[in-house]
């Protein structure tokens, strides 16, 4: 198998980098999505908004393909605020939009619904655990945003999210606190139920 190399996405569409930089080192993404956005015709919020399409998604990639997405916008630069912004109401781009705009101090960002944080929590877990990352940092992003909302799992299960039951099973399994674990482990049986499965 070929090691990607950094100029290989350039000149192809958003879907093939969200997907493409996922097998690239950490420096070598960033470079590669640089390359991506310098090379965008178009300006930065065609590119934005392009990248904001390739990341929609129900499938099991959609969660890692969002994470690169707002990777990918943290290099986009401020231009990009309008194809952000209009994401704002979408149900899978709007707390990432949010998170963007709220990350450099832009004025007017409406405060999220619940219902979008909790599945935004759901999205962002699923997409650090099809990442593969630092298992220290997984445990500390599920033990932050269990702890962010009181009654957290008493609420998660009920998200909408195709990965729910799998994210609450992980971290079921992941968090330290032993009855957050055993909240976690009951949220997931309720989100399989309420799923069929």
């Amino acid at each position: 198998m070929d090691a990607p190399a950094v100029g290989d996405l350039a000149g192809k569409g958003a879907d093939a980098l969200l997907d493409g930089i996922a097998h690239y080192p950490e420096s070598a993404a960033r470079a590669e999505v640089k390359l991506w956005l310098a090379g965008y015709a178009d300006g930065a919020v065609s590119a934005a908004a392009e990248l904001l399409a390739a990341a929609r998604g129900t499938d099991e990639g959609g969660p890692l393909r969002r994470l690169h997405c707002q990777q990918a916008l943290a290099l986009a630069g401020p231009e990009a605020e309008p194809a952000v912004r209009a994401v704002l109401g979408d149900r899978e781009l709007g707390g990432l939009a949010r998170v963007w705009l709220a990350e450099r101090g832009a004025a007017d960002v409406p405060a999220p619904p619940e219902d979008m944080i909790f599945w935004l929590a759901i999205d962002t877990i699923a997409a650090h655990l099809d990442a593969d990352g630092e298992l220290d940092e997984l445990q500390g992003l599920i033990e932050g945003l269990s702890a962010q909302h009181s009654g957290f799992f008493d609420e998660v299960w009920r998200v909408d999210h195709p990965a729910t039951a799998d994210v609450l099973e992980a971290m079921g399994r992941l968090h330290s606190d032993k009855k957050a674990a055993k909240d976690a482990r009951k949220a997931a049986f309720k989100a399989r139920s309420r799923a069929g499965r």
